[in-house]
């Protein structure tokens, strides 16, 4: 264990010190790592620019985390602006006075008030209306906040993350931001994540985190992952990044059994278990040969059914077999028959 701890570069040591860790060997996190410490140590506003699923509210949460003392106060508050209503947005952000028409009859904070001295998270500023984009734009110029029905504008101080989905510019041309909110958010300081499709070499690393975090959680003993599954899981395209994953990897962990990390059913198919096999026979390593055999018949059985539109007689026919022997293999590996699926 010692020896490990030694032979760790100082960036893993760096992920692994903040509360929200940034896994992986890339060139992409060891850049992305740099920038968090720097920008830990400043009060600068941050655009932070990646598909969904690829951490940015991880990046915004460590650049809080590290640059605030220990002893500090200052609130850390978040906002996706995609799961809001226009009327909504500028309840929250700003707040309301007593008596505004439609809202309760009380006085209520904003949220960029209540985080005076601290940090807000902007997430998807695209997804706002261009009218709460000019009322966002008015306030990173102004940095006061007037209540809705409020006469009176009250100074804020506090550190602005903001995150888009696309770059701004092509969010500009496709007409989801506004020209002078792009102008006005060029000037923060920008991280670009890219998509974990790019940088291939991180999921390893990132399979193995996952699957020791929920190894803990649920309390099991560590699983272990066979390279082929880790064959498997690099050449999926990841649309949802990161966030996509991490699903699958819990699932496979929730399908492990005898110590060993099972991927999904449905990232397995007959080539990948005939190259384990051959693998694990060239290795020496042991295996269960009817239960890769299994794998194997049961991609070839579903295949068939697939091509003939779920018509049993002529997949059986196709395979060389009786429907009825079909039938008992259908049940015996657990495939679901045309009238289950639909």
């Amino acid at each position: 264990m010692e020896k490990e701890k030694k032979t760790k570069t100082v960036e893993e040591q760096k992920s692994e010190a903040m509360e929200y860790p940034i896994i992986g060997k890339s060139k992409v996190v060891d850049n992305l790592l740099k920038q968090i410490q720097r920008l830990a140590k400043m009060r600068k506003d941050v655009l932070i620019v990646g598909e969904a699923g690829v951490g940015k509210g991880a990046v915004a949460k460590n650049i809080y985390s590290l640059g605030k003392s220990p002893n500090s106060t200052s609130p850390f508050m978040s906002i996706n602006l995609s799961v809001l209503d226009d009327k909504e947005l500028e309840a929250i952000l700003f707040g309301y006075d007593r008596g505004v028409e439609g809202m309760p009859y009380t006085t209520k904070k904003g949220l960029f008030e209540i985080a005076h001295g601290g940090t807000v998270l902007v997430e998807e500023l695209e997804e706002a209306s261009f009218r709460n984009q000019m009322k966002i734009l008015a306030f990173i110029n102004e940095r006061t906040a007037r209540r809705i029905g409020g006469t009176r504008s009250e100074p804020v101080d506090i550190r602005l993350i903001v995150t888009l989905k696309e770059d701004p510019k092509a969010l500009v041309e496709k007409r989801k931001l506004l020209e002078d909110l792009f102008n006005r958010i060029a000037e923060f300081e920008r991280i670009e994540i890219q998509p974990l499709r790019q940088r291939p070499e991180d999921i390893p690393l990132l399979v193995k985190h996952f699957t020791s975090e929920l190894c803990r959680e649920i309390g099991v003993g560590e699983l272990v992952i066979d390279i082929n599954a880790i064959d498997v899981l690099v050449r999926q395209p990841w649309k949802e990044n990161i966030r996509e994953l991490k699903a699958v990897v819990d699932k496979s962990v929730l399908f492990s059994n005898g110590g060993r990390f099972m991927l999904p059913p449905e990232l397995v198919d007959e080539k990948t278990e005939v190259i384990k096999m051959i693998n694990n026979i060239a290795t020496g390593q042991d295996f269960v040969l009817d239960k890769s055999l299994d794998a194997i018949e049961k991609g070839i059985i579903e295949r068939a059914l697939q091509k003939f539109g779920f018509n049993q007689s002529k997949a059986a026919s196709f395979l060389g077999m009786t429907e009825q022997t079909l039938r008992y293999k259908l049940k015996r590996l657990n495939i679901a028959s045309s009238r289950q699926r639909a």
